[in-house]
């Protein structure tokens, strides 16, 4: 190749690098402007961080022990558990145990009772038990309990018309009082009130996150010693 050959190649290359160089430019001036976006504010094809989430606080689980006769739960139930539970039903939770200082006895398979306040009591007994495990909603369960308490001498009279009063069905509370189920489960709230420590000596025991501590501060005022032991933010009674 001459010299006048080698001089047009390259002022050739030199033309097309300019092209492409050109291209570039235009297609880097033609991108949208990039905006300063304020820290925190979502930006385009970037996934935010979750905020973190706020700690949850547990209910706080009461179980008490009590009879169906008994005038001291009769009271607790109507004068301190069901106020405080419409008061602070957001930060409780509550279940039955029908018991007390009943005695059980088992002969061949089958469970008879013994009860403070006599065979009427172990009726009403079982009527509570059956009603604790025919009916799940807890509100409901403390709706029934209360009104059953409040005159227990008929039980089976009585529950029907509480639990039909809160829209309930009878039948399947019936059916658990009059077959071996009843018995079963009583024996199984028996079983539960006989292992607490320290031992029940007074009715109604209440049971609280798994401590028996205070019971005379729970009998007078359950409303205050829930409030003062909740670790969350309190409710608007307390």
């Amino acid at each position: 190749m001459d010299m006048g050959g080698g001089r047009l190649l390259i002022r050739f290359i030199i033309f097309i690098l300019i092209m492409v160089l050109g291209w570039k430019v235009w297609e880097y001036m033609d991108l949208p402007p990039q905006l300063d976006i304020p820290p925190g504010y979502p930006q385009q094809g970037k996934r935010e961080p979750e905020a973190a989430e706020v700690a949850a606080y547990p209910p706080m689980n009461v179980v008490v022990y009590y009879e169906a006769l008994c005038p001291d739960s009769r009271y607790f139930v109507l004068k301190q558990l069901k106020p405080t539970y419409g008061k602070l039903r957001s930060i409780m939770s509550v279940s039955f145990v029908p018991y007390g200082k009943a005695q059980t006895t088992e002969k061949e398979g089958k469970y008879t009772f013994t009860c403070q306040h006599g065979p009427v009591e172990c009726r009403a007994n079982t009527v509570h038990a059956c009603v604790t495990n025919a009916i799940r909603d807890e509100e409901k369960q403390l709706d029934i309990v209360s009104c059953m308490i409040e005159r227990n001498e008929q039980p089976m009279k009585v529950g029907q018309k509480c639990v039909e009063k809160f829209g309930e069905e009878w039948s399947k509370v019936a059916q658990c009082v009059e077959s071996d189920k009843g018995a079963s489960i009583l024996k199984h709230m028996g079983d539960m009130t006989h292992s607490l420590r320290p031992k029940v000596s007074f009715i109604p025991t209440v049971e609280i996150d798994g401590s028996l501590s205070e019971q005379s501060q729970i009998l007078q005022d359950i409303h205050k010693v829930l409030c003062r032991r909740y670790k969350g933010p309190k409710p608007p009674s307390c």
